[in-house]
This record gives structure tokens, C-alpha cells and sequence, in this order.
């Protein structure tokens, strides 16, 4: 979701949202966000503001209503798009961080289905080989403004 987005809605949008300024070079925040801070030299980022955990649960958009891809189809353009003869998959982690938009298009959403949702992705990275996880836990929703 935004929280991890290093300019995917920014490209997606060709350059028009998030603003910059006061956005930073295409993140939800006014500066680099933690995912860079971590200094991973080769990372590869499929994280999209206002990503849920699944389309087929929940539709994400842009504030420009532009469709963009949930995480399990984040995990399904990512099981395209690589060559698993190459992973070591011994020597990856996969981050996820999602939830908080499910509840905000959908707040009737019950906790089990949107736990669910993300362990249905998780479950698709093990069918191919994953085997560690970074799983990000929501902040109160109480708490959001």
C-alpha cells in the first residue's frame, strides 16, 4: 500500500499523483520511506498506494480512480514476470504489508476475511519456493485520522 510504494501509483499516474511537491519523487510521504531506509541494494518493490489484499475481495484505486493491482495480483505479475531457476530462495524475504485499504473500501470487512486474503497470497509465494517472511502488522485503525 502507500506506506511501501517507491513510485508505482507515481508511474502508473505518468507522473501526476502523488504530487511532488509536497510528495517526495513518488512516495506517500514528504521523504524517502522505511522500505529504502532498510538500504536493500536490489530491491524490487510491487507496492502500490492504495493496494488491497486482493482485487477479487476488494477493488484498489488511485485517487484517480485508476485500478491498480491488489497483492495477490502483485504475486501473480511477480510469478510471471520471473525466472525461478535464478532465486535463491534462501537468500530472499518477502515483505508484505496490507489490510488497511481493505477496511477503507469496504468497511463492513470482517478481520478473518481480510487475514485470509493475505494468507491466500502468502500461500501462493510458498507454492513456488518462498520461505521467509516479513509479515506487517495493521496500525489501529482507531488511531488513523
Amino acid at each position: 500500500d502507500s506506506s511501501s510504494d517507491t513510485g508505482n501509483v507515481y508511474n502508473l499516474t505518468n507522473s501526476t499523483w502523488p504530487i511532488d511537491p509536497p510528495y517526495y519523487k513518488g512516495r506517500f510521504s514528504n521523504g524517502p520511506i522505511w522500505i529504502e531506509k532498510l538500504g536493500i541494494s536490489n530491491l524490487i518493490n510491487y507496492a502500490y498506494g492504495g493496494a488491497t489484499t486482493d482485487n477479487n475481495l476488494v477493488q484498489s484505486y488511485t485517487d484517480f480512480n485508476m485500478i491498480v493491482p491488489g497483492v495477490r495480483q502483485q504475486i501473480i505479475t511477480y510469478k510471471n514476470i520471473t525466472d525461478f531457476n535464478k532465486i535463491n530462495f534462501n537468500r530472499i524475504i518477502y515483505i508484505i504489508w496490507a489490510g488497511a485499504n481493505d477496511y477503507s473500501y469496504n468497511i463492513s470487512l470482517s478481520a478473518s476475511t481480510v487475514v485470509k486474503s493475505l494468507i491466500n497470497g502468502i500461500n501462493d509465494l510458498i507454492q513456488i519456493g518462498a520461505k521467509h517472511f516479513l509479515i506487517v502488522n495493521q496500525l489501529p485503525l482507531q488511531a488513523y485520522p
